[in-house]
């Protein structure tokens, strides 16, 4: 049966049994049009789009006084060809201009003490914004860089969870049998594929993976789901929540394969294959959120035991030019903390900050990363004209390289429903011209002008 017919049939299932066995069926949806180019310092992009897609949301939502239907998905238009080209998604094999995405579908029972949800579904975990820290359970759509949405680019997980609620507390039990992975820029249209999936790394041409079949991914067996468990308690001055993760890394582990020109020990080699494969994670988290007058303070950390960390490729071509084992990931204890702010400073204006701190122990000289990284975050937003204008500038610098990211925007509504908006992507090398945590993303800087309905 072909997705159309898929998608069709499903839509017409949830329609008839909530026509059949709810009290109440509510339809609402949005469509969001945006285009942007990149702008002149982009050398290779000015003037080039980055940005071309249309999304029409929807949700269906079916319920009674203890039980609902939640469906919400979307079928996405890119101009660019961007999407990612796998079974899941593209409509046409190996075409990313057409997609259907089924964020969420799940059924939902609610008993008093205990709930019951199965199906596909998102959660959000911790209290970072626009950072991930603890929020480990649902993958992300890295396919998008710009004019994204952080909250908008989790990816629903197909598992049963099982809450216990008693009075301000919660506990949460997820099984998660079926693993999904993030989703990775792989069309040739996605303006992150060439940065992601270079076609030389000094000097040796790299064959990168082109479609999902090509990653080593987790089989399909009970041995293999995942686990999770969260505990939240909400009081008066203060909530706190725990979290236990026992799951797989939603993005792969690379490996430079050589091409040798024969089979002799001593063969050279012109050419490397990528290939990606999946590791197992544990993480132990914790957040809380404590409010005192304008301000609410926030705190959130993870410790990661034995994580798997991509070692580089400088390591990985050293290996193999001296015949020795290649490790493309070794293991090494991982914590990473936040501590941060929100301030509603009135007449409008609202203010956010965070410091986020990321630290392996160990020996890092084979690892494709510092042994401390750290990064603040800033946000100022302004409402103006009765809040029909809206004024906000994002900013995220990198410490170590003080590479940064800055993200201005504007909207406007004219309507209640309709909205108007432009947004400022700019990715800055840092000192020296390192490129950091945001100047490898520097050719994408660029400015989009976007539209959005709702009803």
């Amino acid at each position: 049966m072909s997705k159309s017919r898929i998608f069709t049939s499903a839509f017409f299932a949830v329609f008839v049994l909530g026509e059949l066995s709810a009290q109440e069926l509510s339809f609402s949806g949005n469509l969001t049009a945006q285009a942007g180019a990149g702008i002149p310092s982009t050398h290779e992009n000015k003037g080039h789009f980055l940005v071309g897609t249309t999304v029409f949301d929807s949700t269906i939502k079916s319920y009674t006084d203890d039980s609902t239907l939640f469906v919400n998905s979307q079928l996405v238009y890119d101009a660019l060809s961007g999407l990612s080209p796998n079974g899941t998604e593209s409509l046409v094999s190996n075409d990313g201009t057409f997609a259907f995405k089924l964020k969420e579908a799940y059924f939902d029972y609610n008993g008093g003490s205990f709930a019951i949800r199965a199906g596909r579904q998102i959660a959000a975990w911790g209290k970072a914004d626009s950072i991930q820290i603890a929020d480990i359970l649902c993958p992300q759509d890295n396919s998008s860089l710009i004019a994204s949405n952080y909250k908008e680019s989790r990816l629903g997980i197909d598992a049963l969870r099982l809450s216990f609620i008693q009075n301000s507390m919660q506990l949460d039990a997820y099984w998660i049998p079926f693993f999904t992975p993030s989703t990775l820029p792989l069309a040739k249209g996605n303006p992150l594929n060439p940065i992601s999936f270079p076609k030389f790394y000094e000097g040796y041409e790299l064959f990168s993976p082109k479609t999902w079949s090509d990653f080593d991914l987790p089989e399909k067996k009970l041995s293999n789901s995942e686990y999770a468990l969260r505990l939240s308690s909400y009081f008066s001055k203060f909530d706190l929540s725990f979290y236990g993760f026992y799951g797989w890394e939603d993005t792969p582990f690379f490996e430079y394969e050589p091409n040798f020109t024969s089979e002799s020990e001593n063969a050279d080699f012109s050419s490397l294959n990528l290939k990606g494969t999946y590791k197992r994670l544990l993480m132990f988290g914790a957040d809380a959120a404590i409010p005192f007058g304008a301000f609410v303070f926030r705190l959130e950390s993870a410790f990661f035991p034995g994580r798997y960390i991509q070692t580089s490729a400088d390591y990985q071509k050293s290996c193999i030019l001296s015949g020795s084992k290649v490790d493309f990931a070794l293991k090494r204890n991982q914590i990473v903390g936040l501590v941060g702010f929100d301030w509603d400073a009135g007449s409008g204006w609202s203010v956010m900050a965070q410091y986020v701190a990321d630290y392996a122990a160990g020996s890092v000289k084979e690892l494709d990363r510092k042994a401390y990284l750290h990064l603040a975050t800033l946000t100022l937003s302004k409402s103006l004209l009765n809040e029909l204008l809206s004024l906000s500038v994002h900013s995220e610098l990198d410490l170590c390289d003080f590479s940064s990211f800055i993200e201005p925007e504007v909207d406007y509504s004219l309507t209640d429903s309709i909205t108007v908006s432009l947004i400022g992507d700019f990715y800055l090398e840092g000192r020296n011209n390192e490129k950091g945590m945001y100047g490898i993303y520097r050719d994408l800087s660029c400015v989009t002008i976007k539209g959005k309905i709702s009803f």
